[in-house]
C-alpha cells in the first residue's frame, strides 16, 4: 500500500497503472499512463500532492487541454481517470473526501463523427465480397461484430472455443463484466466459420490474439490498428459515403434497433450497457439528423427553397 503521509500524486497514480497490469487489466493501464504523461507535460517535475487538486486547478487544466486542440470526449477520458485516481486515494485513506471536486470540469461522453452506417449502406457490404483477399477478410470480419449484436473488437478477439456451444455464443464483456449469451442465426454461424483461427492449438477462437498476458495484448491492438485500417480501404472500394472501422459495426447495430422502434432497455441488455442512459448516447447524431430533416420539411412548407 502507498505509505506517504504526503502522497504525491503522480506516482501513486504510476502505481496504480503498475497494479492494473499485474492484473492484466493492460487497455486501462494503458489510459492511466496516457493521461500520467498528458499531466506531466502540463505540470512538469514538480511535486504534485493530492491537495494540489483543487476546482480551480482542475478548470485551468481542463481549458489547458482545450488549447491544446483535444476532443472533448478525449479531455473527459484524462479528466475521468483523474477522477478515478483520487477516488482510489480517498478509498486508501490517503486524503479526505472533497464533495463536488469535480463538478466544474467535463467529465462526460459527446456524440463525435457519425459511426454508424445507414442500412443500405450494410446491405451493400453484405452483399459485395471482395477480390482482394485482405478487404474481403476486413469485410467478414466487420460483418460478423455487426452479426454479434455489435460485439465489440476486444471482446470478439478473446473468444475462446469453449465459449461457442449448439450454436450460443456465451461471453463476458471485458469492459463491464457483464455475461452476454447470443444466439447465432445461420448467418453469423458462416461468417464466424469463415473467420475462424486457422490453428488448431490456438486459445482463441478467433486469429487475432496469439500471446498471453502483456505479448496477448499488444496482438489486439494490432489486429486492430491492421483491422481499421482495412476497413478504411474497403470503405473506398465500396463507395461507401460513411467512414467504416470496427466500431462502427457496435454503433450501425445499435442505430438500426433504434431506427426499427425497439425499446431502449432491450436494446441495453443486448448491448451489455450498464445503462439505458450509456445506450441513448449511441442515439443522439441520429436524433440530431432526425431534427434536421424535420426543420427541413417544415421549413419547405414556409420559406422558397
Amino acid at each position: 500500500m502507498y505509505m506517504s503521509k504526503k502522497p504525491d500524486f503522480l506516482t501513486f497514480m504510476s502505481s496504480r497503472a503498475d497494479r492494473l497490469e499485474e492484473d492484466g487489466r493492460y487497455g486501462t493501464a494503458h489510459v492511466y499512463r496516457s493521461a500520467l504523461r498528458r499531466l506531466g507535460a502540463y505540470w512538469g517535475d514538480r511535486p504534485f500532492r493530492f491537495t494540489d487538486l483543487t476546482p480551480g486547478w482542475l478548470s485551468a487544466y481542463q481549458s489547458y487541454l482545450q488549447g491544446e486542440g483535444l476532443r472533448w470526449n478525449t479531455i473527459s477520458t484524462y479528466l475521468r481517470t483523474l477522477r478515478a485516481v483520487y477516488r482510489q486515494g480517498v478509498d486508501l485513506g490517503l486524503v479526505p473526501a472533497r464533495a463536488g471536486l469535480f463538478r466544474h470540469v467535463y467529465t462526460g461522453s459527446r456524440p463525435g463523427e457519425r459511426r454508424s452506417l445507414s442500412e443500405a449502406s450494410l446491405r451493400l457490404l453484405g452483399v459485395t465480397p471482395q477480390a482482394d483477399a485482405r478487404l474481403e477478410a476486413a469485410r467478414r470480419q466487420f460483418l460478423l461484430l455487426f452479426a454479434l449484436r455489435g460485439i465489440p473488437f476486444v471482446d470478439v478477439a478473446y473468444l475462446r472455443p469453449c465459449d461457442l456451444r449448439g450454436g450460443v455464443l456465451s461471453y463476458r464483456r471485458r469492459k463491464t463484466g457483464a455475461c452476454l449469451r447470443v444466439r447465432l442465426e445461420p448467418s453469423a454461424l458462416r461468417l464466424l466459420e469463415s473467420c475462424r483461427s486457422a490453428d488448431p492449438a490456438s486459445p482463441y477462437l478467433l486469429p487475432f490474439v496469439r500471446g498471453a498476458g502483456r505479448q496477448g495484448y499488444l496482438d489486439y491492438q494490432h489486429s486492430l490498428r491492421r483491422l481499421n485500417r482495412s476497413l478504411r480501404l474497403l470503405a473506398a472500394a465500396c463507395g461507401l459515403p460513411e467512414p467504416l472501422s470496427s466500431y462502427s459495426a457496435r454503433h450501425s447495430w445499435a442505430t438500426l434497433a433504434n431506427s426499427k422502434n425497439y425499446q431502449h432497455e432491450l436494446i441495453r441488455d443486448a448491448m451489455g450497457h450498464s445503462s439505458v442512459k450509456v445506450t441513448e448516447t449511441y442515439f443522439r447524431a441520429h436524433a440530431d439528423r432526425r431534427i434536421d430533416d424535420m426543420n427541413r420539411d417544415l421549413l419547405s412548407a414556409v420559406l422558397p427553397g
